[in-house]
This record gives C-alpha cells, sequence and structure tokens, in this order.
C-alpha cells in the first residue's frame, strides 16, 4: 500500500454533536494509523487531536476552503492514493472494510465512494489536486470526479458506510447501540434515547407505520421494505440541495404556509406512528440556517433554548405531537436508518439477521459503478 496517504477534515462543531464527532473520528484514526497508514488531519483545532500519531495541518477556522487544502496537501504529499474522511464518517468500519478498501483495483483513475451523490469518505487513485480544486465541499466528491472523467465506484450501502456525525437526530439512535468505541460511548451516555426507541420498536412491528420525510434515497427505501416488519411512506424533497447547491421545491413549505407550526406538524403526524424528519429541507426552502447551536437545540426540542420565534414555535409544537418525531439532517434520514434497522432486529430474541430475510438485489452487497445519467 506504499503511496497511499489518508486525509481527515476534522471541521469543528460544538456541543454534543462536537464531542461525538472527535470520539469517533479518534477511533477511525487508530485503526487506519494501525494498518501503517500515515494520517493528516485538517482542522482549525489541534489541541483536540493530541495523543494520536497523526501529521496535524492547522487551517483557518473562518474561511477556510475545503477543495484547496486538499489540493494543496496532495501537491505536498504525491501520493497515489488518497483515502479521505470527514470527521464523523467511517468510524464503524472494521480493520478488514478499511484494508478491502484500500486494495481495490479499477481502471484508472478511478474513486470509490460511500455515498455517490452525498460523499462523507472516498478512495482517490490518483488524486489530482486540479479536480479537488473544484469542490465547494466534501459531499461533492463523487460529482467532480465524475465529471473530469474518473470511473466511480459506490460502496455498498449499510450502517457501515452511510453513518455521518452531523447531528443529534442520529446520536439519538447511535446512543442505542452496543460495542461504541469506549470514548464515543461515554460522550453519547446523557443522550436522550426515548425517541429512538419507539423507532426501533416500530421498525419490528407489522401493522405500523414508518413517515420519513426529506433527503430519502430509494436505496434507502428498497432497504426498509425489504427488512423492516412496519410499512414505510415517505415525502421525498430537498435532494441535491447540498452536494449540487440545488433549490428546494417543498411541499412541507407549503404545509407551513397554508396551516403553521403546529398544523404542518399534525398532518405530519397524522401519516406515521413515528415521523423521521430531515427538518434541513424545511430550513432550505424558507432560505434560513440557524446557527449551529439553534440547529442542534431544536433537533434536541429544547424548544425553550431556541433564540428565534418561529424555531422556537416549530420545535415545541413538534415536542408536544403524541407522535413521536425524531428530527435532525441527512445523515438522520440515510446512515441512521440503516443502523437503526440492524439495532431494532437485534432486539428481538431468536431473530433472523435483517440482512437475511430477504436476500437483498445483487447490487445492494456488492461495489457498483456509478452512471448519472441513469438517475439518482
Amino acid at each position: 500500500m506504499g503511496g497511499t496517504a489518508c486525509v481527515v477534515a476534522a471541521a469543528p462543531s460544538p456541543g454534543i454533536v462536537g464531542e461525538a464527532r472527535r470520539a469517533a473520528t479518534r477511533a477511525l484514526v487508530e485503526k487506519v494509523c494501525s494498518l501503517g497508514i500515515p494520517v493528516h488531519l485538517l482542522t482549525p483545532e489541534p489541541g483536540d487531536w493530541r495523543g494520536l500519531d497523526v501529521h496535524v495541518h492547522p487551517t483557518p477556522s473562518q474561511g477556510f476552503h475545503l477543495g484547496e487544502g486538499l489540493a494543496a496537501l496532495v501537491e505536498e504529499l504525491g501520493v497515489e492514493r488518497l483515502l479521505y474522511f470527514s470527521a464523523g464518517s467511517g468510524f464503524l468500519l472494521g480493520l478488514e472494510d478499511i484494508r478491502d478498501m484500500l486494495e481495490l483495483e479499477f481502471p484508472l483513475p478511478f474513486g470509490v465512494f460511500n455515498n455517490f451523490y452525498s460523499t462523507d469518505f472516498a478512495l482517490l487513485a490518483p488524486p489530482n489536486p486540479g479536480v479537488l480544486r473544484e469542490l465547494p465541499n466534501d459531499n461533492a466528491l463523487g460529482w467532480v470526479h465524475w465529471r473530469a472523467g474518473y470511473r466511480c465506484y459506490e460502496l455498498p450501502r449499510n450502517a457501515k458506510t452511510q453513518l455521518d456525525i452531523d447531528t443529534p437526530g442520529e446520536l439519538q439512535l447511535l446512543s442505542c447501540a452496543e460495542g461504541l468505541p469506549p470514548e464515543l460511548a461515554a460522550v453519547l451516555s446523557g443522550m436522550p434515547r426515548a425517541r429512538a426507541e419507539v423507532l426501533l420498536e416500530i421498525l419490528v412491528s407489522p401493522g405500523k407505520n414508518l413517515f420519513l420525510v426529506g433527503r430519502i434515497s430509494g436505496h434507502l427505501l428498497r432497504f426498509l421494505e425489504r427488512t423492516s416488519a412496519c410499512r414505510t411512506q415517505a415525502l421525498i424533497e430537498g435532494r441535491g440541495m447540498k452536494a449540487e447547491g440545488l433549490p428546494v421545491r417543498s411541499l412541507v413549505r407549503e404545509l407551513l404556509a397554508s396551516r403553521g407550526p403546529r398544523g404542518l406538524v399534525a398532518a405530519l403526524a397524522a401519516v406515521g406512528d413515528v415521523v423521521v424528519w430531515d427538518v434541513r429541507t424545511l430550513f432550505g426552502a424558507l432560505g434560513i440556517w440557524p446557527s449551529p447551536e439553534e440547529r442542534f437545540s431544536f433537533d434536541l426540542l429544547e424548544w425553550d433554548a431556541l433564540e428565534d420565534p418561529f424555531l422556537r414555535e416549530l420545535a415545541r409544537a413538534v415536542a408536544e405531537s403524541p407522535v413521536p418525531f425524531l428530527v435532525g439532517g441527512h445523515s438522520l434520514v440515510s446512515g441512521a436508518m440503516y443502523l437503526a434497522v440492524e439495532l431494532a432486529w437485534d432486539r428481538v430474541p431468536g431473530a433472523v439477521p435483517p440482512g437475511r430475510v430477504v436476500r437483498l438485489e445483487e447490487e445492494d452487497e456488492r461495489i457498483v459503478e456509478i452512471s448519472p445519467g441513469g438517475g439518482g
């Protein structure tokens, strides 16, 4: 594996999300280092990573351009292969998963992505500084490399490849998991779990209804149809809003305009026994982007801590709904849902693991090449 380096973009985040990201990323970095791969951290907070055998590259706390930073580091390192992670992604991968990814061989140039359409981690062979400079954010890693002529491949979608720590929404589900890295488990020990527990129960309950709202992939819906016992309904909107900067056309916004916050929540609650809501799509449709502190308080439904009157009213309506809501961002309706299915079946005595209840289609179990012309 000569000529390979790993780069982790460790952007800071406040509160419990920042603590969880650091703990998860430390666990990932230790695994990569154990394979003999040099690890480089791009971070504005170099003091957070003491004790790790890594190369720390301090970055500005404001105005840092990830694409330019990656390009400059690749030029400096001169490596043949680059393994990239955003902080909070990939930490559920085992040593064998990482080793297998590093040893993949396809016609050059190629890229392997955890999610082509919204990337959190990737292997690039070779990394091209000119392509990397185009990156507005790491979500677009797949797109920019495909447009540059790379053969692009996607890993099988499951909890290990799709879960990314981005909001308190997915942390509530993650806190229900056993066998987490000790530091991460300690961070999550006080996380509220009641709403996540309801979701886990409903996933294995025939006749119950799960309602997903936001940037939901067709793959996740197919996965839920084949591995959960409940019915799944979905309102899909906002796909591409971050990776491609697309405008959000939102039915949820129309419901809000016509019914107000409480009417909107009541309308969503009427569809399911539990609602999992990527609320960032509504924020995008409204043209607002609250501070991280406000967003995370909203996700935890700490409505009395919110300064914005609209957010406070909406969060209170969600908190007081008789139907439980889990709210967060894209990771909540992607990687966290794969994890939720695994956790839910693990709790059913004598249950067959969900991946063996029925055989998934072959492309769900192997690396596939991505052709964006075939749809998203």
